[in-house]
């Protein structure tokens, strides 16, 4: 299983070429997932686009895009904070090495933790500190 990271799955979306070039070269069988914090994520961006429009041209602009992530959301499996997530939350919130790292990532990397999953982010710097966490990072490859 491959989970996408906020930052990775927008780059996905806005045709970042790394970052289409590893997704197109992904075998059929492999499972691609998003977590429901990336889904909060993403969908709060482009609401927020859409809240800040200034003129009937951004209004359009930002609704497109909002269409487009919903749509694009769909072809992922969307994995939630379970039982098994939660222990590894528990673990994770007590290290101090992890003090620092925002609620979001740590709650991604639960999730990844969890599925025994591959998570492709850009944001290694925080991401490496999570023992056992596989990172892969297509954006700057």
């Amino acid at each position: 299983m491959i989970i996408l990271d906020t930052d990775i799955f927008t780059h996905l979306t806005y045709g970042h070429a790394n970052v289409v070039r590893h997704y197109e070269g992904i075998e059929e069988a492999e499972q691609l997932a998003v977590t429901s914090v990336t889904r909060m994520e993403v969908l709060r961006g482009r609401t927020a686009s859409l809240l800040k429009a200034a003129d009937e041209y951004e209004l359009l602009a930002a609704t497109k895009r909002l269409q487009m992530t919903e749509a694009a959301l769909v072809d992922f499996l969307l994995l939630h904070v379970d039982e098994k997530a939660a222990g590894h939350f528990e673990s994770l919130r007590t290290q101090k090495k992890l003090s620092k790292m925002k609620r979001p990532d740590v709650l991604i990397a639960c999730i990844a933790l969890a599925h025994d999953a591959l998570l492709v982010t850009r944001n290694t710097k925080d991401f490496n500190k999570v023992a056992g966490l596989k990172l892969a990072n297509w954006a700057d490859d």
